[in-house]
């Protein structure tokens, strides 16, 4: 499967993996007296590894950090990170993702990733348990090529991506999910195919402290003829105290586009009240 690194991480999607989980359930709520937070700041872990369809297993970890503002009707935030990669296949950081790529080469290198950017808008709130009506969160991001890209920790090109994001909430339990596309930059002398991407996950609350949720993350392959990244992931979060979650998780790779098994953790603290 998907050859790839440690991954030490958070933002989905960027990522990140618990993002689909997590980042759609953090819409600003109605102001209490003493106000609300207005920052968030992400810190990650994660580790992955696959062998991509191949004989070579490859091994990849990222360190995100991401800073983020909360406004009334939007949020606005930055990712970046450190990477290290060990492989010696075709795999490349794309997306803030091990990638296939159809290119062959040979690495054992740390470095910083690429600067992602993103926005989103919530365009419209969960009316309540008796309404099938979603709520809708549309969104923007943007990768700029920081990352080493003769390291194979990036393409060296930009990466535009919009989307929405969706979530509902039935008493305890909540759907929740993405759909969104890719405009890839293509590297010198290779060209690779946009990305359409979705991901549909359940989830339960089981206390005001504790949710878990599993869902599917789903990815067009960048090259034609690979088999398109699929993994089940499966999310637990944990409030720790106002302000304050901590989200393990896990996900197992379905195809030979995704890596064989990964795990992670995001600690997100929210600060800033007024």
């Amino acid at each position: 499967m998907r050859g790839v690194i440690v991954a030490v991480s958070l933002v989905w999607w960027v990522g990140l993996l618990p993002d689909i989980a997590a980042a759609q359930r953090e819409r600003p709520s109605a102001e209490s007296p003493e106000g609300r937070e207005h920052f968030q700041l992400k810190l990650g872990s994660a580790y992955d590894q696959g062998d991509f369809g191949t004989s070579d297993t490859t091994r990849s970890a990222y360190v995100p950090v991401t800073f983020r503002y909360l406004g009334e009707q939007f949020d606005v935030g930055v990712t970046a990170g450190l990477i290290y990669l060990n492989t010696t296949s075709d795999v490349v950081i794309i997306d803030g993702v091990p990638t296939a790529t159809g290119r062959q080469q040979r690495t054992h290198d740390v470095g910083f990733g690429d600067l992602v950017f993103r926005g989103r808008y919530y365009a419209l709130d969960d009316p309540g348990v008796d309404s099938l009506v979603p709520a809708l969160t549309p969104f923007l991001k943007v990768k700029a090529p920081t990352a080493d890209a003769r390291k194979g920790l990036g393409t060296g090109e930009w990466d535009v991506g919009f989307g929405v994001e969706f979530d509902k909430q039935f008493r305890e339990f909540f759907l929740l999910g993405d759909v969104g596309y890719t405009f890839i930059g293509d590297p010198p002398g290779q060209t690779l195919r946009d990305r359409p991407s979705a991901g549909l996950g359940i989830g339960r609350s089981f206390t005001p402290m504790l949710a878990v949720t599993l869902l599917l993350d789903w990815r067009r392959s960048l090259v034609r003829g690979h088999p398109d990244p699929l993994e089940l992931v499966g999310v637990v979060q944990v409030k720790l105290a106002r302000g304050l979650t901590l989200a393990p998780y896990s996900f197992v790779g379905l195809t030979d586009g995704s890596p064989d098994f990964g795990i992670g953790a995001e600690l997100s603290w929210r600060f800033g009240r007024y």
